[in-house]
């Protein structure tokens, strides 16, 4: 899962009772500091991390929402997911 806002659109849940009811996947986050969800990102991300499901992230100083490739992260999250696949008997 790339993309992921865990929730409903604009707001994230941070209830790790309520997302573990969804057997939640390896969650790789990506954003800008400058994206109005910036913060439930961060808090969303520790919020999985702490459930101990595998999690990236990478964060992208003075980026906005709607970057799209750029940015230079997307070899580092086909690194982090070919670990995830290399790795897939323990999800």
């Amino acid at each position: 899962m790339i993309y992921s806002f865990y929730g409903r659109l604009s707001v994230g849940n941070m209830d790790p009772d309520w997302l573990a009811e969804g057997d939640l996947p390896p969650t790789f986050y990506v954003y800008g500091t400058e994206d109005p969800f910036y913060r439930q990102f961060q808090q969303q991300y520790d919020v999985i991390r702490n459930m101990g499901i595998s999690t990236g992230r990478i964060v992208l100083n003075g980026w906005p929402h709607g970057f799209g490739s750029d940015g230079g992260w997307v070899n580092d999250y086909a690194a982090w997911l070919e670990s995830v696949f290399a790795n897939k008997e323990e999800f």
